[in-house]
């Protein structure tokens, strides 16, 4: 009987030391029927219960027979303090923006390219076939080491006049052996690709404007390069008048 209220005392202990458990446990094992008193009253056979909660004060009724044999198992664990879930974490939007810009560099210089003379043959002793014609084609190169978009965009180069340069004299002329206009053509050659495409871009001649053409273009994504454009004057199949050739030339990249 002092080894069973022993028992029943640590028992006592362990209860109260759960008290402020979020999970009681009591559960044991009795051979007859005893009544333990508050809270756990009459138990018999195999009992188990985990829903008793609050202060728990364990008083064994003296009058238990001791050929009784009782075993309890008593305690609990505090609750979470929150939900508890397999797994947590957090997604993140990093957001940045970069402005749009195209670029084509010619810094301080002049935009304005003077061929001087364009050179004719001039003297009498050349013969009626030669004379007043062009003697050789002009041609220059145009550079520069910037040039590109950080987008989708497209290049244009264009002429202001389909005709070419363009001589405004109002002379009047023969235009059977005559003509007021040099045609033109124009190749442009940078390092560029293919809109859309995400993969190292080649360098090319991505601009080809005729002689009779006034205007071409080419699309590409997002490049840098150094550009050039090759302007070339071919000798016309008729004589030049006096007076000034003239015409523009415009290359412009433009986003879209």
């Amino acid at each position: 009987m002092k080894k069973f209220a022993a028992l029943m005392a640590g028992v006592a202990a362990i209860a109260m030391a759960g008290a402020a458990s979020a999970d009681t446990i009591y559960q044991g094992s009795v051979t007859g029927t005893v009544n333990l008193g508050f809270p756990f009253g009459t138990i018999s056979g195999t009992t188990t219960n985990t829903t008793l909660v609050g202060a728990v004060d364990l008083f064994v009724n003296p009058s238990v027979n001791s050929n009784i044999s009782l075993f309890t198992v008593s305690g609990g664990s505090a609750g979470n303090n929150g939900q508890a879930i397999g797994n947590d974490g957090a997604t993140f939007t990093l957001k940045g923006a970069v402005s749009t810009d195209c670029a084509y560099y010619t810094g301080n210089a002049s935009t304005t390219i003077d061929f001087g003379t364009i050179g004719i043959y001039a003297s009498d002793n050349t013969g009626p076939a030669n004379a007043f014609d062009m003697t050789a084609p002009a041609n220059v190169t145009i550079d520069t080491n910037l040039a590109g978009c950080n987008t989708s965009n497209t290049v244009t180069v264009s002429k202001n006049d389909i005709r070419g340069l363009v001589n405004n004299s109002g002379a009047g002329y023969d235009s059977n052996v005559f003509q007021a206009n040099l045609p033109y053509s124009v190749q442009g050659n940078y390092t560029a690709g293919a809109v859309g495409s995400a993969t190292p871009a080649t360098n090319g001649n991505w601009i080809n404007l005729g002689l009779n053409a006034n205007s071409t273009q080419a699309s590409h994504g997002a490049w840098k390069s150094a550009m050039s454009l090759d302007v070339n004057i071919p000798v016309p199949s008729k004589s030049l008048l006096a007076g000034n050739y003239e015409g523009q030339l415009t290359v412009n990249i433009a986003a879209f």
